[in-house]
């Protein structure tokens, strides 16, 4: 039924899409790129509504879809797909999976609705992924380990839910993850330390649970790490003192307990400490306050010790 449902689509496309002034489009006059690649742009086009978009400048008007706003072609196949905050509604098409050659895909700040397509992660060749500021809905793919060569994957301010699947540890290249507003469930996965090129990584305003593993201690080249607003409990693990170019952390608004480790002021990078709101214990130790780069220090709504300074 899809296969012929989308053959009526194209033979529509072929009588009534004309473009401005003299130009008309025509599926089969189309030879910049793959056939199954047009075909992805077409369904991608009629599944976000694309009639009602900001911005839909040669869209079904001209045969070159290097000139269509918003798609990057390089060498014959399409390489980038950017439509921020262009009013896109309507949910992810799964024909976007014949985009095999696809590297970025960023649809940042519009109104898609429905889930996270298992399509996607058929795109081994992306880098990128920005569907930030949407309405999605369901679970993460269990299989969005396939993802290779992906670098950033920003999921913020959706309504994700389910766990964060234990494969995404695979994406050995991935530098940066915001899963920031959602509502995630679970817990963090045991073996951060396979992602060792990360440098930002934000899971705040979710629902998890469970403690921070002992192996972010491993992930030394991350620069920035949010999980505030979550339910996460235990201890801070002495590990954190090998994350040594942190230059913020925000741990506040969790149920962590135990001491503020003094490992913590070995991170001579940071510049933003937030443990508020948590419930932590004993004396907060010395050398924090001491630490030349620490900016910002908020410790608030503990059942921390103050210690003095001075000397005698």
């Amino acid at each position: 039924m899809r296969f012929v449902r989308f053959v009526f689509i194209l033979l529509a496309l072929n009588l009534s899409f004309s473009g401005k002034g003299e130009n008309t489009f025509k599926v089969s006059n189309v030879t910049e790129i793959p056939q199954s690649e047009l075909e992805a742009l077409i369904k991608i086009f009629i599944s976000f509504n694309g009639d009602s978009w900001n911005q839909k400048i040669n869209w079904m008007e001209t045969n070159t879809p290097s000139s269509w706003y918003g798609v990057t072609v390089i060498n014959g196949h399409v390489t980038e797909l950017s439509l921020i905050s262009n009013n896109l509604t309507g949910t992810i098409s799964p024909e976007i999976s014949n985009l095999t050659f696809l590297k970025q895909l960023d649809l940042y700040n519009n109104a898609i609705s429905g889930s996270f397509p298992e399509e996607i992660c058929n795109l081994e060749m992306l880098t990128k992924i920005n569907l930030a500021n949407n309405h999605l809905t369901g679970n993460l793919p269990a299989n969005i380990g396939n993802l290779s060569n992906l670098q950033e994957i920003i999921l913020s301010n959706n309504k994700l839910d389910g766990s964060i699947p234990t494969s995404i540890i695979l994406l050995s290249k991935l530098r940066g993850i915001s899963f920031s507003n959602n509502q995630f469930t679970g817990s963090l996965p045991d073996s951060l330390n396979q992602m060792k090129e990360i440098v930002y990584f934000s899971i705040a305003n979710n629902q998890l649970s469970g403690s921070i593993p002992s192996s972010i201690g491993q992930m030394g080249k991350i620069k920035w790490m949010n999980l505030s607003n979550n339910n996460i409990s235990g201890k801070i693990p002495n590990e954190i003192g090998k994350m040594k170019e942190l230059t913020r952390l925000n741990f506040s608004n969790n149920q962590l307990s135990g001491h503020i480790p003094v490992e913590i002021t070995l991170l001579e990078k940071l510049n933003y400490l937030n443990l508020s709101n948590n419930k932590l214990t004993g004396n907060i130790p010395v050398a924090l306050y001491q630490m030349k780069n620490l900016k910002g220090l908020i410790l608030f709504n503990n059942q921390l010790i103050f210690t003095s300074t001075e000397t005698k």
